[in-house]
């Protein structure tokens, strides 16, 4: 194969965070930094960083384990929360006035399409938005 051949190489970044409360706003650093550096409009960057905020916070509140954020430009923007707790996670409802239970609904509604998997692990919940990018390519490609 050579350089020529290559359409596409996904670009991305991945972070492990504990299942306490200050990772919530690691992860919505950690989106924003790496949304910015693949040069991600504001109004994708901020749905992510609510999406991906939602998602930590049910980490620490439910899955109460280690959790890595992933977000990932393969082409389309990708993101995925892994923890250590097979339970899958699904929409309650809440009364109008309750102070949580909207998370996945956010999720679910924000993206252009999102999900769960378990794993060997633990489980992925993943979500996508509709942004392409463009990927910032080396100058030189050693294959």
């Amino acid at each position: 194969m050579t350089a020529a051949s290559v359409l596409w190489c996904p670009v991305g970044d991945t972070i492990t965070l504990e299942a306490v409360p200050r990772s919530v706003g690691r992860a919505r650093r950690f989106c924003t930094a790496t949304l910015t550096d693949l040069g991600a409009p504001a109004d994708i960057v901020s749905t992510c960083v609510l999406l991906v905020s939602e998602l930590a916070t049910n980490v620490v509140l439910h899955a109460r384990t280690p959790f890595t954020v992933s977000i990932e430009l393969d082409p389309q923007l990708r993101v995925e929360v892994r923890d250590g707790d097979p339970r899958m996670p699904h929409p309650r409802d809440y009364s109008l006035d309750a102070a949580s239970g909207r998370g996945l609904r956010l999720v679910r509604t924000l993206s252009r399409s999102s999900g769960a998997e378990r794993s060997a692990e633990g489980k992925m919940v993943w979500f996508e938005l509709d942004w392409r990018g463009t990927v910032p390519w080396p100058q030189e490609v050693d294959w």
